[in-house]
Formats: structure tokens, sequence, C-alpha cells
């Protein structure tokens, strides 16, 4: 008889339920092994979470734990399981994983709250070791007490190439949010940013699934799925400007969605001039791009140092293939002087992007620590500055021609200025919440 596997997505909001998705590939990975079941709980309360979990009495609960500031929740919510029921089904102890970048950054409050295990990095190949061994302290992949101490098993070997995986298990997981589908067509980033969650999570090791895979994937998501707007759920979809050019030629060659969004760094996009316009011609007409800072010291010191001319470049030819352009920036980023500050919306302006966002710094603890979840959360100024930074760029006269220009112009880039210009209406011209940039924010 197969393990009665449950992979709990908690009550939490991510991006387009990223979670969920996140779930759905680790499914697919392990359905041979066990009979597998995805609880999505983003909109459930905690004590209805617990119930739901102890009617359906799995063998095996795994809890994705998505950052560092999600491990305080998560840790609440396996100590409530094993409180309420004894962490018992009707047959056998339920056994309890945790995993996700959260988990693999801080395990052991998950562990002292009653978790039997953390799975420390990507986790197809643990769990699927997991199901035929059992936790066993110190496998690799896995942390977990023994002896009243935690034990810390070696890094496991990453999946190569990331081809052998199989296709996510769709039909375990809930509708997209918004009908956005999620599609991974890569994993981690070569660079070495310091404030990266990636690079912690998946060193600096980038691997890609083929651009076969991913048109084939594609395909099967418009034409089984009805799919009109995909999303590339990478950390840096342009890594390899050669393996973009072949994917678009593909995805060229069959169906095509309405919008794709990807997330890209500017250098790589700025890498090959050819690499742009291929893209549009793939329906790829939403690109966000991590900024971080405008300010050289910074951006050095964070292992980011990219001239703004570069952005302003790259973002002006986003804009003439039609591509509606997403900056992210980080407010207190270490190394980031008060002029550098006071000047941060200013910047962002001048280099041009349709759309940006201010994020306040979340410190990132390194892989495998041992410091406390509650570390972990944003400075208060910098939250309060990060919302200022972002209505002061929306309100500024630049940025209000460049949206209502895009929206006369039409086309989706037109579309998502418009979704913009209306957010910043609803809210941000208020007290309320900053404006995101379309209706994909």
């Amino acid at each position: 008889m197969k393990t009665r596997l449950l992979l709990l997505k908690p009550p939490e909001e991510s991006r387009f339920n990223f979670g969920a998705f996140s779930l759905g590939v680790l499914a697919a990975a392990v359905r041979d092994r066990a009979e597998v079941a995805i609880l999505d709980a983003t909109r459930l309360k905690p004590g209805d979470v617990v119930r739901e979990v102890a009617a359906r009495a799995p063998d095996l609960l795994g809890i994705t734990v998505m950052g560092p500031g999600s491990v305080g929740p998560v840790a609440g919510l396996i100590r409530r399981f094993r409180e309420t029921t004894g962490g018992r089904t009707a047959s056998a102890r339920t056994v309890i994983l945790a995993g996700g970048h959260g988990g693999s950054m801080v395990p052991e409050p998950l562990l002292a709250a009653g978790a039997d295990a953390v799975v420390i990095g990507e986790g197809e190949r643990t769990l699927a070791e997991i199901l035929e061994r059992g936790v066993r302290p110190g496998a690799a992949g896995v942390a977990c007490m023994a002896g009243g101490r935690t034990v810390l098993g070696l890094p496991q070997a990453p999946i190569q190439p990331l081809d052998r995986l199989p296709l996510p298990a769709r039909d375990l997981m809930p509708p997209p949010p918004d009908d956005v589908h999620l599609l991974e067509t890569s994993r981690g980033c070569p660079h070495a940013c310091s404030f990266c969650e990636a690079t912690r999570f998946h060193g600096r090791l980038w691997r890609a699934h083929s651009p076969e895979r991913v048109a084939v994937e594609v395909a099967g998501l418009i034409e089984e799925r009805g799919a009109w707007v995909i999303e590339f759920a990478d950390d840096n979809f342009a890594a390899s400007p050669a393996r973009v050019l072949r994917i678009c030629e593909l995805l060229r060659a069959g169906p095509l969605p309405a919008l794709i969004l990807v997330s890209a760094r500017v250098d790589d996009l700025g890498a090959d001039p050819r690499l742009l316009p291929a893209m549009a011609s793939a329906r790829m007409l939403r690109i966000s791009v991590g900024v971080e800072t405008l300010d050289h010291a910074a951006a050095a010191l964070a292992g980011k140092p990219i001239a703004a001319s570069t952005y302003r470049e790259v973002f002006a030819r986003m804009r003439d293939h039609g591509i509606f352009s997403v900056a992210s920036l980080i407010v207190g980023l270490e190394g980031e002087t008060f002029e550098a500050r006071h000047k941060a919306a200013d910047r962002a302006i001048q280099v041009g992007p349709d759309a940006a966002r201010f994020l306040p710094f979340l410190p990132r603890p390194a892989v495998r620590t041992g410091a406390a979840a509650g570390d972990f959360e944003p400075k208060a100024a910098d939250v309060r500055d990060a919302r200022l930074f972002t209505q002061a760029f929306y309100r500024h006269r630049d940025v209000r021609e460049r949206l209502e220009l895009a929206a006369q112009v039409g086309g989706i880039r037109g579309m998502l200025a418009r979704g913009t210009l209306r957010n910043w209406e609803r809210e941000g011209a208020g007290e309320g919440l900053p404006p995101g940039e379309g209706p994909f924010d």
C-alpha cells in the first residue's frame, strides 16, 4: 500500500500562488511512490487547516515554508497540529516534514515546533528517499533532531539535467488565481548578489530545462488548459541569452498565449541585441527587472555593480519593442547612505521603467543557519520609505506621461499601462497601498 502523502500550502498569500505551484512540481516527482494530494490552505484559518489535515489522515504531511518570514507562522501551525491531535491520524502518528526556502534557511524553529525533519534545498530527490527509507538523521538534504541536537545532513546532489523531472502535477493543483499559469524553466542564478535568497538556496548553480521541454509545456498549457497568460517563475530567465533565443524560436512555431511574464537581469537582457526583439515576438511582453539600487557604491557592495546607463538603455529598448518593464528596488540595503536613499525615487524615474516597486530590505540568513526566525523582519523605516518612494514614482509627471502614451498606443503594453493607471487612481493617490504595475501585480 502506498504512503498517503499530503502536501500543504499554509494560510499565506504568495505571488500567483507560487507555493501551491511548487508543491505541484514536487508531487509530480514522487507520485509514483506515494498517494499524493495537495491542500491549498491559503484562505483557511489555522484551526480549519488542522481539522482538515486530521480528517484526511495522511501518513506523511509536507509543508512548504516559502521564506524566512514564513517560519514563525508555519512553526505555530505545526505546534497547533501536534497539540490538538497529538499528531495522530486514525491509524498512526503523522510524520511532518517542512521544506522550501524558509525551512532551508531556518530549520530549528520548525523542528522545535514538532516537525520530524526539514528538507534542506530542493526537495524532489530528498522526499523520494524519505518515502523509501523514512527520516534518517544525517541523511543528505535533511535536518532533524537526534540526541537533543539538530543534525544536518550533507547537501543533496542537485538534479541535473532538470529535464529528468516530470511535468508538474497540474491535475492536483488548485486553479491558478487570476488565470495566470506558472511554469518553471530554470532554477537558480549564476550571479552572486549578497542579498539574494536564491543564491543562498541554490548556490551560484543555474540549471535550466531544455528549450524543447519549455516549448512542450507552454503548448500543453495553451491547448489543454486554455492558458492565455503564463509566467515563467524563474529567478533569472535570461541567464543564457542563447537559450532564450532558441526558446523564442520554438515558441513562435507553435501556439502562443497572449502574454508571457518573465524576470531577468538587465545585463543579461542587454547581452545580445537580438534578445529583446525575439522575446517580444514570442509574447514575452512584460519583463520584471531587479534593479535593487541605482547608487553605485551600494550596488557594488551588493555584488551588482550595473551602471544606471545600462538600465536606461535596456528600458528604452523594451519600450521600442512593445514590452512593459517593471523595476524592483530595495530600500535599506547595506551601504545605503542618506543621500542615496533621498535620491532613490528620482533615480528610478530617470532610468525610465514603465512601473516600479520599492520593497523594504529583508535580512536573509545563510542556508543552514541557527538564527531565530524573528530576526528577519524589515525595519519600520524601510517599510515606510518603500511605500513613499513608490508613491513618488507614480506621482511624477514623466511616469504619468509615459504610461498615458503607452495606454493610447494599445497592445499588451497599453493594456498593462491602463491597469497601472487604474491602480494608481484607485489606491496610490490616497492613503491606501501604493499601486501595482497593472492587472498582474
